[in-house]
């Protein structure tokens, strides 16, 4: 009998927690990011935007604990997700040949996508990829593979089975008009494990990837066209 009791209040604790922590790695660490930004936006004004400091606090909750009362409620967890996509279309004042080998070489991401601290290429088709966290919490480590090349022309890839991030993406390399350099349309997909919130947290992540890939953009036409990239505002340093 005194088995059972244990057995049973084991299995009632275990549930209990699995309730408790709705809300997985990957989502805590985004809602830990979004709620830094926004309490670091705010705090020394906090009565101008309340909801927004609130917003902050729940979300910074919420990456801590692993809880989300509104997950709890709704009786639901974060597996499931809408994809965030992000499009951009640019033109850099170079010969597609040479922009699309200095994309390819992926290493050379993080001199202009600022989120990322790290890209190792592993083989051929499959990379290591670290990012730092907005907010300064910390990194987030992923693998992706190359799933689809033609040279000169396109680079897909998307991170493999149950990495933390789960993303893909896709560049293409067209001569633009008139030989005024190349242009290059550039998709990136997250799928960030959303759950009930789904078109919430769109919004609320949609404009900072947006914001994020278009400073990228001009990272890269700086990089690519002058040979330096921007450290800080006002301030560049050479190739690296």
């Amino acid at each position: 009998m005194k088995t059972e009791q244990v057995t049973h209040s084991g299995k009632h604790q275990r549930k209990w927690k699995k309730e408790f922590n709705n809300v997985n790695m990957a989502e805590r660490l985004l809602s830990l990011a979004a709620g830094g930004i926004l309490l670091a936006k705010h705090y020394k004004h906090p009565l101008a935007s309340p909801l927004k400091v609130l917003t902050g606090a729940f979300l910074v909750y919420r990456g801590i604990s692993g809880n989300c009362p509104l997950y709890t409620g709704l009786d639901k967890n974060s597996n499931e997700t809408n994809a965030i996509n992000t499009r951009v279309i640019f033109t850099v004042n170079k010969p597609r040949e040479e922009v699309y080998k200095y994309w390819r070489q992926l290493e050379n991401l993080p001199f202009f996508m600022s989120h990322l601290q790290r890209v190792e290429q592993k083989n051929d088709t499959t990379s290591e990829w670290i990012a730092k966290i907005p907010g300064g919490v910390g990194t987030i480590k992923w693998n992706a593979e190359i799933v689809k090349e033609i040279p000169n022309e396109l680079i897909g890839w998307q991170s493999v089975e149950n990495s933390t991030i789960d993303n893909a993406g896709k560049v293409e390399f067209y001569d633009a008009p008139r030989g005024q350099g190349t242009v290059l349309k550039v998709i990136f997909s997250y799928h960030p494990p959303a759950g009930a919130l789904g078109e919430g947290v769109a919004k609320l992540f949609n404009p900072l990837f947006k914001t994020l890939l278009k400073e990228d953009i001009r990272a890269f036409k700086q990089v690519i066209e002058a040979g330096e990239v921007a450290t800080t505002k006002g301030q560049a340093s050479g190739r690296k």
